[in-house]
């Protein structure tokens, strides 16, 4: 288990994991929804998710820590395979399933969050624009689904694997949302271009009934959804701290925002 990450503070001490939030990712995150989710998680019984062990905040700050766990690896530490993705697969619909207290967490806007993003970079592409009318336009449909509890972000280094068992971390984007988010965050931000796990992903989702061959058009929906998410906050990212990796994460995004194929 290796510890980074874009958005907090991260480090260990006398093993225990501590994460403290960064005043400037406050523009986009919310701290305060976060909070209501870890007290939330507390309450629950699962096998899926990272429990705190405990948490603040103050002045929107948050501070929390959870248990080093030594015996689990990344996905940006191990190959991924179809083993692997089974685990995934399991660990989104237990997600998925998890009762809560549903006016505790806020529901996720799809044009408004890719908007905080929009309109705080001074540098634009025309083609954004056109991009973001295309969501527009998929929002009512958004909106009309279903809402479980979603992670949103499922990143390689949001992936833990042990042995059989996967866990996920990290709780920055968690809202409520439907459940094609998670599954096309896992195609965009950790299959990426991998067309065979891809093909495989889907059609395990289908046939252990999460998704049916009619709900493909939403998922490739919500797929163009996330590369334009992530390729606005990577060129937002790349224009205020002018750093490389997030110049190479925009050019990537948007590529695969140009050229992805549908399924």
């Amino acid at each position: 288990m290796k510890l980074k990450g874009y958005t907090n503070n991260t480090f260990l001490q006398d093993n225990i994991v501590v994460k403290e939030s960064i005043e400037f990712h406050d523009l986009y995150l919310d701290k305060k929804n976060e909070f209501n989710f870890l007290s939330e998680l507390k309450k629950i019984k699962q096998d899926c998710l990272l429990k705190p062990l405990e948490f603040n905040l103050t002045k929107n700050k948050l501070t929390s820590k959870f248990e080093f766990l030594s015996d689990f690896k990344s996905l940006e530490q191990i190959d991924i395979n179809k083993d692997i993705i089974d685990m995934v697969i399991e660990n989104i619909m237990e997600m998925h399933s998890l009762n809560i207290e549903k006016d505790k967490v806020k529901k996720f806007e799809y044009v408004n969050f890719l908007n905080i993003f929009h309109k705080n970079t001074d540098k634009k592409l025309k083609e954004y624009d056109e991009y973001i009318d295309q969501i527009k336009e998929y929002e009512i449909l958004f909106d009309s689904l279903d809402l479980v509890l979603s992670h949103n972000d499922l990143v390689p280094g949001n992936i833990l694997i042990s042995n059989d068992k996967a866990i996920f971390i990290d709780y920055d984007y968690v809202t409520l949302n439907n459940k094609f988010f998670d599954i096309a965050s896992f195609i965009t931000e950790t299959l990426n271009n991998n067309e065979e796990f891809i093909d495989y992903f889907i059609k395990k989702l289908i046939k252990v009934n999460v998704i049916n061959k009619d709900d493909l058009d939403i998922l490739n929906k919500m797929i163009k959804y996330q590369d334009l998410l992530w390729t606005l906050w990577a060129n937002f990212m790349y224009e205020k701290k002018k750093e490389k990796i997030f110049e190479e994460i925009m050019i990537e995004k948007l590529n695969r925002l140009k050229n992805r194929k549908t399924y």
